[in-house]
């Protein structure tokens, strides 16, 4: 909260407002009085209460003005300002509006304790002037009401000796500060809760903002790696920095062994002048840092190595600047191992042309691949912790919103809870989503090699609520060649089972020939799948959980070239056929057969 919480109160209840301040539960509040005579007539918005109330003004998202009479009007101020409650603590605070009329009526004097000691003026400020007949008073004051807070000993002494005075009988209400409390903590809670909506708005706000552009860095940065082309690489880096940064000019210069090479831009030669290259490089061993007011610089390197250096000018919002330099970092990173890959590539096919020995060159290359995959695992790990972190905050401040309102804490505005209760589930959503692409952030980052299929389903089966479920595997002895990750397509589907089909009693995996390979059939005795959606549940974001189990279980088969479709007809059960090609499974025993080397099974 940037903003306080302001009290300004007529001076004959300061000690009122003291007592109720002191108590500690309006940490940060600031307060002030004002003597403006408000007690009886209206007066003009002048010095008396313009000073205090100006000086918080500025400090301030919420002042309340607590005067002992109903006539305090504040003008209409120009500009944004603070949200201005005016009231009239004797009626409507201390004392009910109904009863405090039905007292004015009677013929009743207000009054609060600060009064007494100063009566006569008070009675001067209602129009009472020194040496004004008693007798006239009297036709119009009844009787004088004491609204006494217990701030005052002495107010009990002084009201019976005003009486005596005006000869007018007196009355006494005990009341206490509890009442002047509780208003003040409805209205510091009040401007708490807004100031909580505010932030957990930008908070989201903020969450979202983030997560796109993680979300989108990383799927752009995954094609960048895979590109042969050092020009394809460096036009997708130009994009990719246009869109996170928005620059007006973007200028990359390749530097491959100590040269710098053509720059190329954004728009087309907005850097082509003669020696533009060495602008680029001021000195050496530079790293990432500021460019003038409005610009910064990337270093793209692989290891120690100087691949080029990428210039950005006019960015539309520089205060953001230290914010995009952290962002760059992971990019100048992968892009600078991408145009290694790159080059290394262009390097190979020329060896290629010029002699045979392509072997030692093509491992390299392929070693630059794995290195790239782990980066792109560790910048996909980075996020992922990241975004987790800001959702582990923001869910937990709408939890303790949500306990605030349920415990009564806060005012139980039934939009407020619903919109709080829309905003814990959505939250919510997107944590199980990224911590459920946990699981699959190895997805080809490791080799093929071969498994146990029975091993790994009755394995995987252990991990799953099955107790009331039999389980038939009829894959003894059979092997896949797959990616590490294979024990979660098993997993998928023993779970979606599970989780969509009903009463289950059976799960089952068989095996059979097939033309061209082999076919691993799953099914249970569930309620099947609608003959509209048997493509459709492959899809990324189908389906009622996360929708990427059955997609991203596509692509750990597909890596080996191993397909799944859905068969099943609805009513009857899933079925699932797997058709692994030949040469990517065998069977355990087979004579000649060694780990790691690949026979077909036929």
């Amino acid at each position: 909260m940037t903003k306080k919480f302001g009290i300004l109160c007529c001076e004959n209840l300061a000690r009122e407002m003291a007592a109720v301040v002191a108590a500690g539960e309006f940490p940060g509040a600031l307060t002030g009085t004002f003597c403006m005579d408000c007690d009886g007539k209206r007066l003009r918005w002048g010095d008396g209460i313009e000073a205090p109330f100006s000086g918080m003004r500025e400090t301030c998202d919420r002042i309340c003005i607590l005067g002992c009479g109903e006539r305090i009007e504040p003008p209409a101020l120009p500009g944004p300002g603070p949200v201005v409650v005016v009231l009239d603590v004797m009626r409507g605070v201390l004392l009910p509006e109904p009863f405090f009329d039905a007292c004015v009526r009677e013929g009743a004097l207000m009054v609060v304790p600060g009064i007494l000691p100063r009566w006569r003026e008070h009675l001067a400020a209602l129009g009472f002037e020194k040496g004004a007949p008693a007798e006239v008073f009297r036709e119009s004051v009844r009787k004088i009401v004491l609204i006494d807070t217990g701030i005052d000993p002495a107010s009990s002494r002084l009201l019976a000796a005003l009486g005596e005075e005006l000869r007018i009988p007196t009355e006494r209400i005990p009341v206490g500060i509890e009442p002047l409390r509780r208003y003040l903590s409805l209205q510091y809670l009040q401007w708490r809760l807004e100031a909580e909506k505010a932030a957990h708005k930008a908070s989201i706000a903020t969450v979202n903002h983030r997560s796109a552009e993680f979300a989108m860095t990383m799927d752009i940065l995954s094609r960048i790696a895979e590109f042969q082309s050092e020009e394809t690489v460096v036009e997708e880096m130009l994009d990719i920095v246009a869109v996170l940064f928005g620059p007006a000019r973007i200028g990359f210069v390749p530097v491959d062994d100590g040269e710098t090479g053509r720059v190329v831009s954004r728009p087309p030669g907005c850097f082509d002048k003669p020696g533009q290259g060495r602008r680029f490089l001021i000195e050496e061993g530079r790293s990432l840092g500021r460019h003038g007011e409005d610009g910064f610089s990337i270093e793209v390197r692989h290891e120690d190595s100087l691949v080029g250096l990428l210039l950005l000018e006019g960015i539309p919002v520089p205060e953001r600047i230290d914010e995009y330099l952290e962002i760059s970092r992971f990019v100048a990173e992968v892009c600078g191992l991408a145009i290694v890959n790159a080059r290394t590539y262009r390097k190979l096919q020329e060896a290629v042309e010029e002699r045979d020995a392509e072997i030692g060159e093509r491992m390299r290359a392929e070693k630059a691949l794995r290195e790239a995959n782990k980066k792109l695992n560790t910048l996909s790990s980075i996020t992922r912790h990241d975004i987790l972190n800001q959702l582990a905050a923001l869910l937990g401040y709408l939890e303790i919103t949500q306990m605030d309102l349920e415990a009564g804490r806060l005012p139980a505005d039934p939009t407020l809870v619903r919109y709080v209760a829309n905003e814990l589930q959505a939250a919510r959503t997107i944590q199980r989503q990224i911590e459920f692409t946990r699981f699959y952030q190895d997805i080809g980052v490791k080799e093929a090699e071969w498994h146990d299929a029975g091993a790994l389903i009755r394995q995987v089966a252990r991990e799953l609520p099955l107790s009331e479920v039999t389980v038939d595997v009829g894959v003894a002895g059979l092997q896949i060649y797959a990616d590490p990750l294979i024990g979660r397509v098993f997993y998928n589907l023993m779970e979606n089972s599970i989780r969509h089909g009903g009463s289950i009693s059976r799960l089952s995996f068989s095996s059979s020939g097939a033309p061209g390979g082999l076919v691993i059939v799953y099914t249970d005795d569930g309620g099947g799948i609608p003959a509209a959606d048997k493509e459709k549940i492959f899809r990324k974001g189908f389906g009622k959980n996360t929708g990427l189990g059955l997609f991203l279980t596509r692509e750990i088969l597909a890596i080996t070239g191993i397909t799944i479709r859905e068969t099943g007809v609805e009513g009857e059960g899933v079925r699932f056929e797997i058709f692994v090609p030949a040469g990517e499974y065998r069977s355990i025993g087979e004579g000649g057969t060694e780990p790691g080397v690949r026979k077909s099974h036929g």
